[in-house]
């Protein structure tokens, strides 16, 4: 919901999408069941409108706090962020004058915009998670405001302080495949030796998370078990979708049947509801 100011075509992507589920769950053409989750993308001028028109386009189950400022969260590294820009083939006048205007929106949006999505949703019941923490402070403000997952943890030390403070961690699970973080921040295979994940995400690869979780035992990072839960159950528990997740009796009955041979996973069967649907 919204950019930093240097992805201007979000938004429109954003209520394509909307649009596209809304018509495609109507005509019963999804064989995978599909909700939101809002990230919500803090230094942007309208975000309380954005939002209220995403709630009302729904399914929503979850949201997230980000801010993409050059200067925060992930994107601490300044010079790092302005060599992954450079390559875009923006000109050093241009590049600086959109970090200014970054950065303005940031002291000027941020914080009230925060505020308010606390306030907004204090009483829906929804999860909100923290986005990009760095610090331990960052992870006890938010623990104080009531934030119960930290999204993408930068760093080691702010995944540890969420998970001594009893909140979920959630991790990338395309920064495991791939070795790393494309960022630069901490990778998950550290945060998982530590013990400091408790679900995967796809972010922008969705077929790493089956990859992710046979990874996770290959490496001997976890056992297998543990590796798809957090792909499954622990993502279900943090959604609140009580109804799936695991294998037992009287929940949804979804299924992947798969193989893995020579480090490599194939999808052979996937069932929802317990009726096969590919």
């Amino acid at each position: 919901m919204g950019d930093a100011g240097f992805e201007a075509q979000r938004l429109q992507t954003l209520r394509d999408a909307l649009i596209d589920q809304q018509a495609l769950q109507a005509a019963g053409l999804l064989r995978a069941e599909h909700v939101l989750h809002l990230r919500c993308e803090l230094p942007v001028a309208n975000l309380p409108e954005l939002l209220e028109e995403c709630l009302a386009a729904g399914p929503v189950q979850m949201l997230s706090l980000m801010d993409n400022t050059p200067g925060v969260g992930q994107h601490t590294n300044l010079e790092k962020f302005r060599s992954g820009r450079r390559a875009e083939g923006l000109s050093e006048e241009e590049l600086e004058q959109r970090i200014q205007e970054s950065l303005a929106r940031h002291r000027s949006y941020s914080a009230q915009n925060r505020a308010h999505i606390l306030t907004r949703m204090r009483d829906s019941g929804l999860p909100i998670a923290s986005h990009d923490d760095v610090t331990p402070e960052e992870i006890e403000r938010n623990a104080r405001d009531g934030i119960r997952i930290s999204e993408f943890p930068v760093t080691l030390a702010a995944a540890q302080h969420a998970r001594a403070l009893g909140m979920a961690t959630v991790a990338g699970a395309p920064n495991l495949v791939r070795g790393g973080s494309h960022s630069g921040n901490v990778a998950v295979a550290d945060l998982v030796r530590a013990g400091a994940v408790t679900a995967l995400a796809s972010d922008y690869y969705p077929s790493a998370l089956l990859e992710a979780a046979f990874l996770l035992a290959e490496q001997e990072l976890c056992d297998l078990p543990v590796a798809v839960a957090m792909v499954s159950a622990h993502p279900a528990q943090l959604l609140a979708l009580a109804d799936r997740g695991s294998l037992r009796p009287g929940l949804r009955g979804d299924l992947l049947r798969v193989r893995y041979a020579d480090s490599t996973v194939t999808p052979h069967g996937v069932w929802r509801l317990g009726e096969r649907v590919g």
